[in-house]
């Protein structure tokens, strides 16, 4: 698969995640929730004005999809993680964000995993999902 060149790309796959999580398909939903589980390198976002989580090996591919990531072999966050970097500068990690990501995978009832991760952030110019648009 193609790596992501603008961040319109990066967009578009957030929204397709999040999509995935309200979904009512419930194979849908539990494969966003293991990736954000497994997930190591983060793009944040708000949606409903609360900090959502996306991980880069999902976003890092032009068009992706849940079928495309099942079967893309080569996906690999030390592909996705650098092209990400050119497009929204350099990832960070500091514990006021590790602390969110642990809220809102406890609110969400997902697993955190004892993985030492990284984040960048989409600003509300550039996205803010409004969850009732998304079922």
């Amino acid at each position: 698969m193609k790596l992501v060149g603008k961040k319109q790309q990066i967009l578009d796959n957030i929204i397709l995640l999040e999509t995935y999580l309200v979904s009512g398909n419930p194979i849908e939903k539990e494969f966003a929730e293991n990736l954000i589980e497994k997930g190591k390198t983060f793009i944040v976002y708000k949606v409903d004005g609360k900090n959502h989580f996306a991980p880069s090996r999902f976003l890092g591919y032009i068009d992706n999809s849940m079928s495309k990531h099942i079967v893309n072999e080569e996906k690999d966050g030390r592909d996705t993680n650098p092209v990400i970097s050119k497009i929204l500068g350099n990832s960070y990690l500091n514990k006021t964000i590790e602390d969110k990501y642990i809220d809102y995978c406890n609110e969400s009832g997902f697993d955190v995993l004892n993985n030492k991760r990284k984040y960048w952030r989409i600003s509300k110019a550039d996205l803010e999902i409004d969850s009732s648009k998304l079922k």
